[in-house]
């Protein structure tokens, strides 16, 4: 099984309520027993991948950018400086979870980082700078999302042809995992959460890609619609009452000093 755009980590096929496994103890050392970096030469082009399998931590056709993108929650566009195979070089990742219990987002997060450290060598410093981002608020008539019905730490989010466009499926996530997906593999800039609300949800949100989103390789439908669906900014306003929009705002940002070729 692999979804056309899976993010991390839990697959939207594993969420089954009500049952879900035993969180990570939250004060846990988390890090990856062991990891196998392997080199993707497919010469593919995104979608790349991540999900949890298991108790197994698995990326497809990722760069060292992407991978600091995932850890950091940063946006490509917020990373700088490195050489340049860190957007070239792809690599499939087996990593096996060492303490027991489902991890959160912000554990595995954790584990990247440390393995981006050991094996790829990473250094930077963070700064900021300003630049175009898209901010993510409540609609004036107020949100149309539903609370979830399953249980569990993580997320499944994933992204198939739906009618007139593509559906995004979002199950047990909140709304930062939303818009940390957005700017991960939709859209080409930062994504910034300012809806203030909290939980998680279940919705799913049907729109037509632009030329500009999925690193300029956009998804087509299965099929050519009569009635396309709306663009992205318009089906979330109508069918979730938020609004995207693009604005200029000081970001964080990830100034590359030091990355090695990972070590196998």
């Amino acid at each position: 099984h692999r979804d056309l755009h899976s993010f991390p980590t839990r697959r939207s096929s594993d969420l089954i309520a009500p049952t879900a496994l035993k969180p990570m103890a939250a004060d846990a050392d988390v890090s990856f027993k062991k990891a196998r970096i392997k080199r993707n030469t497919s010469g593919g082009v995104r979608p790349y991948g991540f999900h949890l399998d298991g108790r197994t931590f698995v990326t497809e056709d990722t760069s060292l950018t992407d991978l600091i993108s995932y850890a950091y929650q940063m946006h490509a566009k917020q990373i700088a400086g490195g050489p340049d195979w860190m957007d070239q070089d792809r690599h499939d990742i087996d990593a096996t979870l060492e303490q027991k219990g489902e991890p959160s987002h912000q554990q595995l997060r954790v584990m990247v980082k440390k393995l981006l450290a050991d094996r790829f060598r990473l250094t930077f410093h963070a700064d900021n700078v300003e630049m175009s981002a898209c901010v993510l608020t409540v609609g004036k008539n107020g949100p149309k999302l539903s609370p979830t019905e399953f249980e569990g730490q993580l997320p499944g989010i994933s992204e198939t042809p739906g009618p007139g466009g593509m559906t995004i499926f979002v199950r047990n996530a909140t709304l930062e995992d939303f818009a940390v997906y957005l700017q991960l593999i939709v859209l080409d800039r930062p994504v910034v959460d300012l809806t203030g609300l909290t939980g998680r949800f279940d919705f799913q949100v049907t729109y037509t890609p632009d030329a500009a989103q999925f690193n300029g390789h956009p998804p087509k439908p299965a099929t050519q619609p009569s009635a396309p669906a709306p663009n992205l900014s318009d089906a979330i306003q109508q069918q979730l009452g938020l609004e995207l929009e693009a604005e200029k705002t000081l970001v964080d940002v990830i100034a590359v000093d030091h990355a090695e070729r990972p070590r196998r």
